[in-house]
């Protein structure tokens, strides 16, 4: 016994005094300045490789004001431009993704295929550096939806160095067009997406609460089911196995590979597929019903702004926004209502009578979405 601990203390002690020791090393280690460091030298890399490699000459000495009117603007032409052919990069990318997929193309392609994924992915790369890089504050931009949207179509093809599953992933660089409301200026179908995003928006508690009545019915019905099926239904094995039963067929999804042999089993199934008709109507009839009331508060919101007193008319040529907002809180007849924001430049209008934004000019809507939403699809 006395051997048989003192050969335990022999070969526990050195490992415990070396777990120790490399603890405290580890614990040592200042992360964030090595991360900084490694983060630092890939962006010097960057810049070398983008403004003393692949800039001609005559473009190296470009400011980051130019940079960000190119890459964050779409309404000068540079900007427009460089939007487009973002576009036209990413479908080209998309369908060099779908290619790969197809065994015959991977086999005789593959390296061809391979190569493009990568110049594509470097490209998008140098362009993510180069939005941080003229940005004053970058991580207001990285953490942004748009910033989060660019971030994930790269991320995945590095990943795929250590996983080459998540190389599909790249195809989240879809989401990229959906800058293409911005880049046109598609002001319509930007105004009908912030109708029904606010009609989604508002119908979420109701849905959750209603899907969590479903599970609730759908657990309860496969147990009942299970109770008739169990002894003479070998499909029935198990409560759970119920359950996704009676998930599949209230959902009216019916794949058929579990059935039911008892007749109380077959009068149960014919319940949750009458239930599970009336129940598709349900989620609909909240979202389709939160879009009225979406419209209604716009028409409400416009017949609002048209009563706008005629002393307000007065101060419209006499100055900018600010002086005429000043002069109407003076005489107290300022028409009180949301602010709005601009689907373009972001900035947010506090003048109830102002037709064009104070920024970049867009027009203005009688009820213009909220800011969340204006972030959502057109902020930077």
């Amino acid at each position: 016994m006395k051997l048989l601990m003192l050969l335990w203390y022999c070969v526990s002690h050195p490992i415990i005094w070396l777990v120790r020791k490399t603890y405290a090393f580890l614990r040592g280690i200042n992360y964030r300045k090595i991360g900084s460091r490694v983060v630092h030298s890939i962006g010097n890399f960057m810049h070398w490789l983008i403004f003393k490699v692949l800039l001609p000459k005559k473009h190296r000495d470009i400011t980051k004001k130019e940079i960000y009117r190119i890459i964050f603007k779409a309404d000068t032409p540079a900007g427009k431009k460089f939007d487009i052919w973002l576009l036209v990069l990413i479908g080209l990318n998309l369908i060099v993704i779908m290619l790969d997929s197809f065994e015959a193309v991977h086999s005789n392609m593959r390296w061809v295929l391979k190569g493009l994924e990568w110049i594509f992915t470097l490209t998008f790369t140098l362009e993510y550096y180069l939005r941080i890089y003229c940005l004053q504050r970058p991580w207001k931009y990285v953490f942004s939806f748009y910033g989060i949207i660019d971030f994930l179509s790269i991320f995945p093809a590095y990943l795929s160095l250590l996983i080459p599953a998540t190389q599909t992933l790249t195809v989240l660089r879809v989401l990229r067009t959906l800058r293409i409301f911005r880049i046109f200026n598609m002001q319509r179908f930007l105004q009908e997406s912030f109708h029904l995003l606010n009609a989604l928006r508002r119908s979420v508690t109701k849905i959750l609460i209603f899907m969590l009545f479903v599970f609730i019915t759908a657990i309860i019905l496969g147990a009942v089911v299970y109770m008739f099926e169990s002894d003479k239904n070998p499909q029935m094995s198990s409560i759970p196995t119920a359950i996704y039963w009676a998930v599949v067929t209230i959902t009216t999804v019916g794949y058929g590979d579990i059935t039911p042999v008892t007749p109380m089993g077959q009068f149960i199934s014919t319940l949750v597929m009458l239930l599970g008709y009336s129940i598709i109507a349900v989620p609909t009839g909240i979202v389709v019903g939160e879009t009225v009331h979406e419209y209604r508060q716009e028409e409400r919101s416009s017949n609002e702004i048209s009563d706008v007193p005629e002393e307000f008319h007065e101060y419209e040529d006499q100055g900018g926004v600010q002086s005429q907002i000043s002069q109407l809180d003076a005489m107290g007849s300022r028409v009180e209502g949301e602010t709005r924001v601009c689907t373009h430049c972001g900035h947010t209008e506090t003048d109830p009578a102002a037709r064009f934004c104070l920024y970049c000019g867009t027009k203005l809507t009688k009820n213009q979405p909220s800011g969340w939403i204006n972030d959502f699809f057109a902020g930077e």
